[in-house]
């Protein structure tokens, strides 16, 4: 989430990760050591991600300057699907003015 006054200025700034995971444990079932990625019970799968049509509200409070007229507050919600590469899937923005 981003806010931008009138000018364009960055006021505010922040971003929040949901994540979904498999942890690979040094051992499987059956004790054998080390790592084998076709053995699925050495394999912890860890959500910490929204499940279909689970919403998420976080509210902030962002302090203006007394100059400001308005500001743009704009919402992403990006898809990463591999480190460094993500996708934005929605994009929302909303201008307040004052």
């Amino acid at each position: 989430m981003t806010v931008k006054d009138q000018d364009g200025k960055v006021l505010f700034s922040e971003t929040k990760n949901y994540e979904v995971f498999d942890l690979h444990l040094p051992s499987n079932k059956e004790g054998w050591m080390g790592f084998d990625d076709w053995d699925l019970t050495a394999m912890t799968h860890i959500n910490l991600g929204l499940e279909p049509l689970q919403t998420d509200s976080l509210t902030f409070v962002v302090p203006l300057k007394e100059n400001t007229k308005s500001a743009t507050i704009e919402a992403t919600y990006k898809f990463t699907y591999e480190e460094g590469d993500s996708a934005n899937w929605k994009t929302v923005s909303k201008k307040v003015e004052f």
